[in-house]
């Protein structure tokens, strides 16, 4: 079962490989070319003027904060990078778990795996592992690696000027707890997005067509029609929020440092006047200790059972 497994998570990144680990380094080179491109400009701007006021006061300015203003300034750099890689890795994976078992059927490859000695409950598990460890892992391992590019990247501009990167850069960047809150925001969002990819995954084996309108367009008829049996006809028997809680779910699983139990949602701040890395770290704490994620795992494991159910009887069709 463990080789059956190995084989079928190394299947996903094959087919998948540019959605999983092409996406996140296209999202780093991308960042790093416009940290080139700006300060190219300011050297551009410079020359023009005959002046370089305009580069050096940014150096100097990073220059004059105390190491306590330097460590928030690059936590607020890496914090809202990881906030982006998060986000993308939402994006992928709902898309990556709405064609799941869809796409097997419209290719007609269902055929091929359903003559291997690979159960369907093995092929929906792994696919649901994929997307829950090991994408988010790449994200986070890929995440790592722009950061210390990043850091390597200002270090050389900072000796082009004169200055000392390793008091400016690397002894107030705290990487490793970036990267542990990262992993931390990681295992919030995938407990907080279960549901979501339950639903997503019975969609995607129950839909003959078109499993995104499917997903969407279900809870939106259900939620509506509560809506309307408890509120326009005033009969109010179960006082529950349809659309309240769907949206959390998506909310807390797309920027999962947002999320806190006893204070609502708080923008991303760090500094005096905003959160701390120790403050957003007790956030995703309290997130995943709440009941919800427990309705959540509940809901998801009847979604999943019944996917795996669905694939097992429906072939093509």
């Amino acid at each position: 079962m463990i080789k059956n497994f190995k084989a079928l998570i190394r299947r996903e990144f094959w087919e998948h490989r540019g959605a999983f680990i092409k996406t996140p380094i296209i999202i780093s080179i991308v960042l790093l070319v416009i940290a080139i491109i700006g300060y190219i400009i300011g050297l551009v701007f410079a020359s023009k003027t005959g002046s370089t006021e305009f580069v050096d006061k940014g150096i100097n300015e990073l220059h004059k904060l105390s190491e306590t203003q330097l460590s928030t300034f690059w936590d607020v750099q890496l914090i809202s990078t990881s906030t982006l890689f998060l986000f993308v890795l939402y994006i992928v994976l709902f898309f990556f778990i709405l064609g799941s078992l869809f796409d097997d059927r419209k290719d007609g490859s269902i055929q091929f795996w359903k003559s291997l000695p690979i159960s369907d409950s093995e092929t929906v598990l792994s696919k649901l592992i994929t997307a829950m460890i090991f994408v988010p892992l790449v994200f986070t391992a890929i995440f790592v690696l722009y950061s210390i590019a990043n850091l390597v990247l200002t270090s050389i501009l900072l000796l082009f000027h004169g200055q000392n990167p390793w008091s400016l850069v690397w002894v107030p960047a705290n990487i490793g707890k970036i990267t542990l809150i990262m992993l931390m925001g990681a295992l919030t969002q995938m407990l907080w997005a279960l549901p979501i990819y339950g639903w997503l995954m019975f969609s995607s084996s129950w839909s003959k067509r078109r499993p995104f309108l499917f997903a969407i367009f279900i809870p939106l008829l259900v939620a509506v029609a509560w809506y309307f049996l408890n509120v326009v006809t005033r009969m109010n028997f179960v006082q529950v929020d349809m659309f309240k809680w769907p949206a959390k779910y998506f909310m807390f699983a797309a920027l999962p440092y947002g999320s806190s139990v006893s204070n609502g949602v708080h923008h991303i701040s760090l500094g005096d006047n905003g959160m701390s890395l120790n403050d957003i770290a007790s956030n995703l704490k309290a997130s995943i200790m709440h009941v919800e994620i427990i309705y959540g795992i509940i809901f998801a494991a009847v979604f999943i059972a019944l996917s795996i159910w669905v694939r097992r009887y429906r072939n093509t069709t």
